[in-house]
């Protein structure tokens, strides 16, 4: 595969850096904040945003998407579970409930803590969303308090995604009343190749 990743910071794009230091995969790398909505961008992703790949010329965006594709495709690591397997739709259950049930509440608090103009943004909504993380992160909790990990007892792209946002959640002191996720992000963290911030 030939792959550019336009990516930024501490975004979602290090989902896609992870992916790729893990399965051992070259990429260009364009990392450019001022192009973000740019008319250069918006040609790879309507809205203008990062993370995009090009993979052979062709774009994706969507971290979950472009980490699925990337382990999907990538010859001799085993990093996701096999397509028609228990431990794909576990995969799929997993990505889902995160975005719906975890990161959703994490980005509404980020566009209106920073993202949207101060006059455009609703700071009451802010307990809400924390408050609602909180039920999804529980899940989880639970889950992990008896699991290594998300899928088929062993490290797979799967972590790489939903660790994503439950660290984002702890650089919010959101996970400090959930043990078995603080012990699961310390696993995390302990990877050679993992990127995320502490």
């Amino acid at each position: 595969m030939d792959i550019t990743l336009y990516e930024v910071g501490t975004s979602r794009s290090l989902r896609c850096r992870w992916t790729l230091k893990e399965l051992g995969i070259d990429y260009q790398s364009i990392e450019d904040r001022s192009l973000l909505r740019s008319d250069e961008l918006k040609q790879f992703h309507p809205l203008g945003k990062m993370p995009v790949a090009l993979i052979d010329g062709q774009p994706l965006f969507e971290s979950s998407a472009i980490c699925t594709y990337f382990a999907d495709h990538a010859d001799g690591v085993d990093l996701i579970a096999k397509p028609g397997t228990w431990g794909r739709a576990k995969h799929d259950q997993w990505v889902s409930f995160n975005l719906s049930e975890l990161e959703a509440w994490l980005w509404s608090t980020a566009v209106n803590t920073f993202v949207l103009p101060e006059e455009e943004r609703i700071p009451e909504c802010i307990p809400q969303n924390q408050k609602m993380f909180k039920k999804g992160a529980l899940v989880l909790d639970r889950f992990l308090a008896e699991n290594e990990y998300l899928v088929e007892d062993r490290f797979t792209v799967t972590d790489i995604i939903v660790g994503y946002s439950l660290n984002w959640a702890r650089r919010q002191g959101l996970t400090e009343s959930f043990p078995a996720i603080d012990s699961y992000l310390k696993r995390l963290f302990s990877r050679e190749n993992c990127v995320l911030p502490e």
